[in-house]
């Protein structure tokens, strides 16, 4: 009976919810006094909206704030150094330091710290050393700091330095006078670093007052122009001269509110309002802040239910609970949908199990309930028909209606396979606990932080289809107006994991999936919650953090205009600066609704802190109207839980079906068919690109970061070489692979050296052929090619399968044997050569020894790369590589030279980023391994 769960649908009919009693008027105008004062002050206390700079992130050190995460972050330095003024020299007691507790590693980085004083700030004298030795503070059962006396001392400088290169990152420091009662002399001084780093952030700013006068003045000066029934004359004149003329008993603080109430009565008589109800979720945001742990069940927090909100252009709203009847036990309701006609919602719901977050083994599916899981549910909008959609023990969530009927939501039931696909899904279906795939940065068996892709079903639950193989999270699908599905993924093969986030499109089938914007944007980290605007070709979506929930900034892309940068995106609120990678804003938006370009329903509220290893309050965000031009407008806010997801009731158009000509129960098999491969490239000659090498991506298998270590960045991805296909003289390509499986293409010359790589993802789908133009080109701004090109006119390539020890990828079966065969008779110990015996070539040495060789290394390429995120035409390893030159010699290395099949084997590991291994364990090797050979229509015989 499992392979029949996700296909039976639990009906229930139930009475109509009941409506909750509304406030009463008085209470209501105090709510929204509060409301407008609360917005008044988060918009004062703003974080600036420049980058940061060494005294912005410096002055996290000195705030007065113990966190156990970092207070300031400088940026890989010779000497690193933090210091603060202390306006004037003063005798000085001790300094005491709070290390960072969220890592060990990171912690023990200041475990030399020297304390170095200085009366002018230009000359210093050091003054204690530390001996190396680990410190924490914040952890310390009485939280107490590292303190350091300093007898006698003398300083108006105060500065904290590493001697060697490395970052410095403390949570705080204080510096405590001599003189009695002086105290913390450093809280709040001017302090600043050595440099900024993208860890580097501004800091809130509290305790300023609004200038109400100045903002009364600017809501007369935009009311100025408004529809006089709604803003008479006279009235609009008395507010003027009440504001040139203030007496004692009007203070300010009261105008403005006055100037709020009549902005308010213009804001909600708006004809963008043509509807009388809103669906909206009451949640209590999960205990995990994380961009990826939102999501899971296991994290969540009691309480809430869906609502329906009415009178609320009048006010005080009343509301419908269509749920606290329908789950007898506490849970949790993630972001719903309306159907195109109203009339049904959809939803995901989960138990609240108040163990199972701190669960120590939480990989163990065994240990967690399967109603603990977030699932989807179906119900008709009175609240009658409740129907459970999706069952097992992978969270299932944000579900959104298609235009053709079936529903696409998000699943962590992509599980570990390599290929995905039908068969994979059926697999998810029979075992309702398969393992999941996990994120390649962090986690462990207490955190397992599960990956969750696009899934398509049938309304009635049946029809189960994974219609992505990306290997790496995908977020909060929605629908566009040409009936393709708008989402955000997490792209970072070869490159840093932090910033890219990025906005893709896709059709429901899962084919033709393609960057809308932000591949290598590296602000905002997170384009999430996107949103097609009506009557509009512009989208709406909330940049957001990634050591956060969603929330942040409201930003509208124009995607005619570019897919990179600033120039196509225009921020909305840009006083709430991106969060993270430009600082943690006070106040956040998040879930825009929108009713036009300018105008949308959000949820707001002000939250300090929401960083990782924080806890958000029960209660910060509430339902309101944004308008950019004037502000905001509270529809509803309850006092003790969020409220959140605003949708209008009312029909919308159904935008087109995609006609789908995939043949799901066909060979699992596609094609590519490639224009031009040097389109986008600026440095390729004609006919230089005579191969494309393709890569697969397979998912990471288990949740521990960097357990195996696959190679040198700590988040390499899996690899698997499928092998190369030919590039025809017009730079055309026209070749096979395997459905279902997450691949990447990279450019070669001649030798086989790659002068491109990509750092994203493709795939197509079974019996699909999907083209593009170019190598990195632009859609917007390359025409079709000219000519029909020369792939087109014959069949596909099959692929050359690379050398063996690429497929799976393992340094051990790729590289060392030539290194046995060729170099470890002189590079060994006890060698003849003693030179050469020190540089071992051994099996138990050789990867570390060939991965230090040279200036710049090969680790050094690599890392490089992967810090800058972007890849650099004609900057990849093998082109670059000190130890490929040495051993391309006309007369060899030492009489040794490689023969065509050795170099391909050393060229193929270097531009792959030199990777120990390719895949995550022995399994999903001998998966690799079956893949192969289950497709013989794809791949040549081994060479």
């Amino acid at each position: 009976m499992k392979t029949l769960c996700l296909h039976v649908a639990l009906v229930l009919t139930l009475p109509v919810a009941a409506a909750a009693t509304p406030l009463p008027a008085d209470a209501w105008q105090d709510l929204l006094h509060q409301e407008w004062i609360q917005e008044a002050r988060a918009l004062a206390e703003a974080p600036l909206s420049h980058p940061p700079t060494p005294p912005d992130d410096a002055a996290g050190g000195c705030d007065g704030i113990t966190t156990g995460g970092y207070g300031f972050h400088t940026d890989l330095d010779d000497t690193p150094w933090w210091q603060v003024d202390l306006g004037q020299i003063e005798p000085i007691r001790d300094v005491r330091l709070w290390n960072r507790t969220d890592s060990e590693d990171m912690a023990r980085r200041a475990a030399r710290f020297q304390i170095l004083l200085s009366h002018d700030g230009t000359t210093w004298t050091s003054h204690y050393q530390h001996p190396d030795r680990l410190f924490y503070g914040y952890r310390m059962p009485d939280r107490s700091p590292l303190v350091i006396p300093l007898t006698n001392a003398l300083a108006r400088f105060v500065r904290i330095q590493l001697p060697e290169r490395t970052f410095l990152h403390l949570d705080e420091i204080e510096i405590h006078g001599a003189r009695r009662g002086s105290g913390n002399l450093a809280l709040h001084r001017p302090a600043t670093q050595s440099s900024v780093s993208e860890w580097s952030t501004h800091h809130p700013r509290t305790g300023i007052e609004p200038d109400w006068s100045q903002l009364t003045r600017d809501i007369l000066d935009r009311l100025a122009t408004a529809d006089p029934s709604l803003v008479p004359p006279a009235e609009l004149q008395s507010l003027r001269h009440r504001l040139a003329h203030p007496t004692p008993q009007a203070s300010a603080q009261s105008l403005y509110l006055d100037a709020r109430a009549l902005q308010r009565r213009v804001s909600l008589a708006s004809p963008l309002l043509d509807f009388e109800t809103i669906l909206f979720t009451q949640r209590v945001p999960g205990s995990y802040s994380h961009m990826s742990d939102q999501y899971y069940g296991w994290w969540s927090r009691p309480g809430g239910g869906l609502f329906l909100l009415r009178n609320f252009k009048q006010g005080p709203p009343t509301l419908q609970d269509l749920t606290g009847s329908l789950f007898p036990h506490p849970g949790s309701f993630l972001r719903p949908d309306l159907s195109f006609d109203a009339r049904r919602v959809l939803f995901a719901w989960c138990r609240h199990y108040p163990h199972l977050a701190a669960e120590k083994d939480k990989l163990n599916k065994a240990n967690i309930p399967e109603d603990a899981f977030y699932h989807l549910f179906e119900m008709n909008l009175d609240g009658s028909g409740l129907r459970q959609l999706t069952r097992g023990k992978y969270d299932n969530f944000d579900g959104r209606y298609l235009p053709d009927g079936r529903i696409v939501f998000l699943s962590t039931r992509r599980g570990q396979a390599v290929q995905v696909g039908p068969a994979s899904a059926a697999a998810s279906l029979a075992s309702p606990d398969l393992p999941d795939c996990y994120v390649r940065c962090g986690g462990d068996e207490s955190r397992p932080v599960a990956v969750y892709t696009l899934h398509t079903i049938n309304p009635d639950g049946s029809g189960l289809l994974p219609i992505s193989p990306f290997e790496m999270f995908e977020w909060e699908p929605s629908v566009a107006h040409d009936g393709s599905i708008l989402y955000s993924r997490w792209d970072y093969v070869d490159r840093d994991n932090m910033p890219y986030m990025s906005l893709w499109s896709i059709h429901p089938d899962g084919t033709h999936a393609r960057l809308i914007y932000g591949n290598y944007t590296q602000a905002p980290h997170c384009t999430f919650e996107p949103r097609a605007i009506p009557g509009s070709h512009k989208i709406i979506f909330t940049a957001s953090g990634h050591h956060a929930q969603t929330m942040g900034s409201l930003v509208l892309l124009d995607p005619a205009r570019a897919t990179e940068g600033e120039d196509p995106i225009t921020r909305l609120t840009p006083h709430i600066p991106f969060p993270e990678i430009e600082a943690w804003p006070r106040a956040y938006y998040a879930s825009p609704w929108p009713l036009s370009e300018s105008t949308h329903l959000v949820s707001w509220g002000v939250e300090p802190d929401i960083r990782e290893g924080r806890t958000r309050p029960h209660n910060g965000m509430g339902i309101h109207l944004f308008n950019a031009g004037s502000g905001l407008e509270l529809l509803y806010r309850h006092p003790d839980i969020s409220s959140m997801y605003p949708i209008p009731v009312k029909p919308r158009p159904i935008p087109p079906v995609r006609a789908s000509s995939i043949d799901w129960a066909g060979p699992q098999q596609g094609a590519f068919l490639i224009a031009d491969v040097t389109r986008g490239l600026s440095t390729a000659q004609p006919g230089e690109i005579t191969n494309l090498r393709i890569v697969a991506i397979p998912a990471k298998t288990q949740p521990r970061m960097d357990q195996p270590s696959l190679g040198l960045t700590r988040d390499d991805p899996g690899k698997a070489v499928l092998g190369t296909v030919p590039v025809e003289p017009d730079g055309s390509a026209h070749f096979l692979v395997p459905s279902g499986v997450a691949l990447f293409f990279q450019a070669l010359n001649a030798d086989g050296l790659a002068l491109q790589s990509m750092r994203s993802a493709t795939h197509v789908q079974p019996g699909q052929t999907l083209s593009c133009t170019g190598c990195h080109d632009s859609r917007l701004e390359s025409p079709p090619p000219a000519r029909p090109p020369l792939a087109a006119s014959r069949p596909p390539s099959r692929i050359t399968p690379g050398p063996d020890g690429s497929w799976p990828l393992r340094f051990d079966r790729l590289v060392q044997p030539v290194l046995d065969a060729l170099c470890v008779s002189c590079h060994q110990p006890g060698a003849e050569d003693a030179v050469a015996a020190r540089f071992n070539l051994t099996p138990a040495h050789a990867y570390d020894t060939l991965a230090r060789y040279g200036q710049p290394s090969v680790r050094d390429l690599i890392l490089e790369a992967y810090r800058e995120g972007v890849s650099r035409e004609r900057r990849q390893p093998a082109l670059l590589s000190p130890l490929l030159a040495l051993l391309s010699q006309p007369d060899g290395h030492h009489g040794v030279a490689l023969d065509t099949h050795a170099r391909n084997r050393l060229v193929t590991w270097l531009d792959t980023y030199a990777q120990r291994l390719g895949s995550f364990s022995d399994l999903q090797e001998q998966e690799l391994i079956a893949l192969r050979a289950s497709l013989p229509d794809v791949f040549l015989p081994n060479p």
